[in-house]
C-alpha cells in the first residue's frame, strides 16, 4: 500500500443513487474534504455513461484522484476510464449493491467512508476484463445474467437486494438453461448450465456470496459453475448463496483461473458489475494490479 494523494480530487456523484441520497452524501463529503485542505471539484451525472466521460476527462487533466459517490454501475463506468492508469479511486458507496466496496471493507456510512478518503492507503487490486471491458466484481452468464438484465432495465419495482430476489422469482418462470463450453486453466467443461459467475470479488447482487473464496488481489478469477437444475432445486439453493453455502451442493463446481473462454451455440448476453458487457463467445481474463483504490 502507498499513501494516497490528498492534494486534489474530483467527486463524480450519481444524485439519484441510494434512493436519492447521492446528492446529499456527495455535498457533505465535499465540505469535509475541503475543510481538510483538499481541492475538490464535485460533478453530478445526469445520464448513463456520463460518469465515464467525466473520468476520462479527469485522466487527461492528470487529476490525482477521482471519488465515486454511487453504486457499482457508476463505479463500473469510472473503472473503465481509469483502469491501468496512475489515478487513485476513492469510494463513497451508496448504490443498490455496493459489492466492490464490500470486498474492500469500505463502509456505506458516509462519514466513515470520508475518513478512509482522508486517512486510508492506496491498494492495487486486480480487475477482470471481458473483451475490451473491465469489471471490478463479477461477470455473469445464464440465469444470473438474465436477473441482472431485469434489474438493469428496472423491470422490478424494488431496489437493492430486494430487486434481485424479485427478479430471481420472475425469471424462474421462464428460464430453461444454456449449453455452455467453458475452457481455462482447469481444462474444458461442457454441459447445460444454470449459471456461470466469474469474479474478482466474492459477492454480487448486494451481498450474495456467489464466490466465497474470491479475493481481488490474487491474480486469479474465481468461477462458480452451476449445472442445470429444476425449479425446486433452485429455490433450495438460492437462500444458501447469501452465506456461501451453495458450494456444498452437488450441482455446483468452483474453478480458479487467470483466463476463461465461454462459448454457446447462440449468442448469450453477459453482465459485468450489473452492467451489459456484450455476449458470447467471450474471453474473460484477469488484469493484475490494474486499479489503485483508497482502502482502510
Amino acid at each position: 500500500m502507498t499513501q494516497p494523494n490528498h492534494s486534489a480530487c474530483l467527486i463524480v456523484a450519481n444524485p439519484v443513487s441510494g434512493g436519492g441520497r447521492g446528492r446529499h452524501i456527495a455535498m457533505r463529503a465535499q465540505r469535509r474534504l475541503a475543510q481538510a485542505g483538499v481541492e475538490v471539484e464535485l460533478r453530478f451525472t445526469a445520464r448513463r455513461g456520463e460518469a465515464g466521460e467525466m473520468a476520462r476527462a479527469a485522466v487527461e487533466q492528470e487529476m490525482p484522484r477521482i471519488v465515486v459517490c454511487g453504486g457499482d454501475g457508476t463505479i463500473h463506468e469510472v473503472v473503465n476510464a481509469i483502469a491501468e492508469t496512475r489515478m487513485e479511486l476513492g469510494l463513497l458507496p451508496c448504490g443498490r449493491g455496493n459489492d466492490l466496496a464490500r470486498a474492500l471493507h469500505i463502509p456505506t456510512r458516509p462519514d466513515a467512508a470520508v475518513n478512509i478518503l482522508l486517512n486510508g492507503a492506496c491498494q492495487n487490486i486486480d480487475l477482470g476484463k471481458v473483451g475490451a471491458r473491465y469489471f471490478g466484481t463479477v461477470v455473469t452468464l445464464g440465469f444470473d445474467s438474465e436477473v441482472a438484465r431485469l434489474v438493469y432495465e428496472k423491470a422490478v419495482p424494488l431496489s437493492g437486494t430486494g430487486a434481485y430476489i424479485l427478479a430471481v422469482l420472475q425469471m424462474l418462470r421462464t428460464y430453461t438453461g444454456i449449453p455452455l463450453r467453458m475452457s481455462g486453466d482447469f481444462g474444458v467443461v461442457e454441459m447445460p448450465v444454470f449459471l456461470a459467475a466469474t469474479g474478482n470479488t466474492s459477492t454480487y447482487g448486494g451481498g450474495m456470496k456467489i464466490l466465497p473464496s474470491a479475493v481481488p488481489n490474487d491474480g486469479l478469477l474465481d468461477i462458480c459453475h452451476v449445472r442445470m437444475m429444476n425449479k425446486f432445486d433452485v429455490l433450495r439453493m438460492f437462500p444458501t448463496i447469501f452465506r456461501g453455502g451453495h458450494i456444498a451442493l452437488p450441482e455446483v463446481n468452483l474453478y480458479r483461473t487467470a483466463r476463461v473462454t465461454m462459448e454457446t451455440p447462440k449468442p448469450v448476453v453477459l453482465f459485468a458489475d450489473g452492467e451489459p458487457a456484450g455476449h458470447t463467445p467471450a474471453d474473460i481474463r484477469v488484469v493484475p494490479g490494474a486499479l489503485c483504490v483508497v482502502c482502510p
